[in-house]
C-alpha cells in the first residue's frame, strides 16, 4: 500500500506553488498525495486533475474588532471540525504544512491524531501560522537556517533543505539569450500591490529609449492598468509585453537581462536560480515586513539591488538602471554570485527529511 501525505497550503502562490511542486514530486515517487487549501489555492489545482483535495475556510482573529475577531474563531473551530472529519476519512501517514492560515487547522489537528507534522516555510522570517505549530511539529524544514527571530528552544527540529521551485525553474537548462539589440526587462509584480510599477515603470522605460537606448519590456501588472499600459507603449514604440498572469514565466525570465520585482520567497528564489539579476522592490506592508528581509538577505549576498518603495520614484529608478545598462560587469557579478546561492537538490533534501515518516 502506498504511503499518503496531506500537504495543506494557504491560498497564494507563494504557498501553493512550493506545495504543488512537492505534490508532483511525491505522486511521482508512488505516495498518494492530498491538498487541502482554501478556494484560491484549488484553482491553482485545475491542471492537476488527478490530484485530490479539500477546501477549508480559515482567517486570522489577529488585528480586528471584536465582532471580525468572533466570526474568525467561529470559522476557524469549524474548520477544525473539517479537518478531523478529513484525517479520520484519510488516515495519511503525514501532514505537510506550507504556512498561511487555512493550513493551521489542519496542521493543528493533526496532533489529536498523533500524525507527524512537517513544516516547510521559505521565507527569512518565519511565518505567523508556521510559528504557532512549532510545538506540534515533528521536524521544521528551512529554505535557509539564517531564518530571523526563531525561537531557540526549537532550533533542534530545523533542517535546511533549500527553496522548493516549480519544477520547470528547477530543471531549466537553457542558456540565457544574448540580444545584442535590445536590453529587457521583466517587471514581476506579484499579487500584492504592483500598482506602483503601472506608474513608475512605464515612465522609466519611456526616458530610457528617449535616450537612445533600444529597450524591451515585458511588465505584469494588475487588471485595471492594463490598457492604459498597453496603449503607453504602443503610442511610444516601445517593444512590450503586457500581461496579468503568464503561464510560460521561465521563457520570459530566461530572456530578461535584469527584473524589477516584488520580494516573495518562492519568486526571489526563482531569480536567483535562474541567475537573473533583479532590483528588489519589497512591498513595504508584507506581513512582520518579510519582502524586506528577503530582500536585504539576497542584497547582502550581492545577488540584487534593493530599492525600497519610498525611494521608489522615476529619478532613481532611471539612474539605476543606466548605471546598470552601461556597465556590463555589475550584470556580470551579480550572475556570478547567483550561483553560489541558488537551490540544488531541493526535493531529494525533503525526501531524506520525511523518509522516517511516509516514503518506503
Amino acid at each position: 500500500m502506498s504511503k499518503k501525505i496531506i500537504f495543506c497550503s494557504g491560498g497564494t502562490g507563494g504557498h501553493i506553488f512550493p506545495a504543488i511542486s512537492l505534490m508532483k514530486y511525491f505522486s511521482d515517487k508512488g505516495c498518494n498525495v492530498i491538498l487541502v487549501t482554501d478556494v484560491r489555492g484549488d484553482n491553482f489545482l485545475k491542471n492537476y486533475s488527478k490530484f485530490q483535495s479539500y477546501i477549508i475556510t480559515a482567517d486570522t482573529p489577529l488585528n480586528k474588532n471584536i465582532f471580525k475577531k468572533i466570526y474568525s474563531l467561529i470559522n476557524i473551530f469549524f474548520s477544525m471540525i473539517k479537518s478531523i472529519y478529513i484525517l479520520y476519512k484519510e488516515k495519511p501517514n503525514l501532514v505537510f504544512g506550507f504556512g498561511g492560515y487555512v493550513s493551521f487547522p489542519i496542521a493543528f489537528v493533526s496532533k489529536i491524531f498523533n500524525i507527524p507534522l512537517v513544516i516547510y516555510d521559505n521565507n527569512v522570517v518565519l511565518g505567523r501560522t508556521n510559528k504557532y505549530l512549532l510545538p506540534f511539529a515533528k521536524k521544521i524544514l528551512l529554505a535557509t537556517k539564517t531564518s530571523i527571530k526563531f525561537p531557540e528552544k526549537y532550533k533542534k527540529k530545523i533542517f535546511e533543505v533549500g527553496y522548493i521551485l516549480r519544477e520547470d525553474i528547477t530543471n531549466f537548462s537553457s542558456p540565457k539569450k544574448n540580444n545584442d539589440k535590445f536590453f529587457t526587462i521583466l517587471v514581476l509584480g506579484g499579487s500584492q500591490g504592483a500598482e506602483i510599477f503601472g506608474k513608475i515603470v512605464p515612465q522609466v522605460i519611456k526616458m530610457i529609449k528617449d535616450k537612445g537606448y533600444k529597450i524591451e519590456i515585458n511588465q505584469q501588472c494588475i487588471k485595471s492598468q492594463t490598457d492604459e499600459i498597453i496603449k503607453f507603449y504602443k503610442k511610444n514604440e516601445i517593444k512590450s509585453n503586457v500581461f496579468e498572469f503568464e503561464n510560460n514565466i521561465l521563457n520570459l525570465i530566461l530572456s530578461s537581462d535584469l527584473a524589477i520585482s516584488r520580494c516573495g520567497a518562492s519568486t526571489t528564489a526563482e531569480l536567483v536560480h535562474t541567475h537573473t539579476p533583479f532590483i528588489a522592490v519589497p512591498y513595504p506592508h508584507s506581513m512582520d515586513n518579510h519582502q524586506y528581509l528577503n530582500a536585504k538577505y539576497y542584497e547582502n549576498l550581492g545577488c540584487c539591488w534593493l530599492l525600497n518603495q519610498n525611494n521608489f520614484d522615476t529619478t532613481n529608478l532611471f539612474n539605476l538602471i543606466i548605471e546598470i545598462i552601461n556597465d556590463e560587469k555589475k550584470l556580470e557579478n551579480i550572475r556570478n554570485n547567483m550561483k553560489k546561492n541558488d537551490s540544488k537538490d531541493v526535493y531529494s533534501n525533503v525526501e531524506k527529511q520525511i523518509n522516517e515518516f511516509c516514503i518506503k
